[in-house]
């Protein structure tokens, strides 16, 4: 048991709290250490799951909390990846936008989507990203959301973590469904 067990015990914790404000449009089928399954079925992808990313930090953690969906598509020929940028002035509104060099008619259908764009502008990803493997035929789309982090400082000693509001709640799921939605569509093809 090391020094650090007692501190990934809150994570996890923190973890199983912020996944179980989701219950309401998602059930959760599975518990495993530093990830918690939820029922894909439900929103007809593959499988979806939260996690935390550790990264360690001089005198202390922070637990970066994500999301993973896969979703099936047999329509690209080659992998892809595209990824979120915000820009836009230093004390402006950030504005997000989808960047790809592999697949740039998906970026530009995903920049065009004025509630996705709404969403990204909402929650303020501080990752997000899509893979598309030929060799599953998946889209893996990885998001790091604003809420939800564990930090653990112990120097001075400092625990936080976020739990998401409503609205975030709500915008989430309605990403996956939309990400989804517009990928099984294919119109970018």
């Amino acid at each position: 048991m090391g020094f650090y067990s007692i501190v990934d015990n809150r994570a996890w914790n923190s973890l199983m709290i912020v996944t179980e404000e989701f219950k309401r449009y998602s059930t959760i089928k599975k518990r495993e250490n530093n990830r918690i399954d939820l029922d894909a079925k439900e929103h007809g992808i593959l499988s979806i799951y939260t996690s935390y990313k550790v990264m360690n930090k001089w005198m202390g953690r922070v637990y970066h909390f994500k999301w993973n969906c896969v979703i099936e598509d047999r329509k690209p020929d080659s992998d892809h990846s595209i990824q979120l940028r915000y820009g836009g002035n230093l004390f402006g509104k950030r504005e997000p936008q989808f960047h790809s060099k592999t697949n740039v008619a998906l970026s530009k259908l995903l920049n065009q989507d004025k509630e996705l764009m709404e969403i990204c502008t909402t929650i303020d990803f501080e990752k997000l990203e899509l893979k598309y493997s030929k060799k599953d035929n998946t889209w893996d789309i990885e998001f790091w959301p604003n809420y939800g982090d564990f930090i653990w400082i112990l120097i001075p000693p400092v625990r936080y973590f976020r739990k998401p509001n409503s609205e975030e709640i709500t915008k989430t799921i309605r990403f996956i469904q939309k990400m989804s939605s517009l990928i099984k569509k294919g119109e970018f093809l």
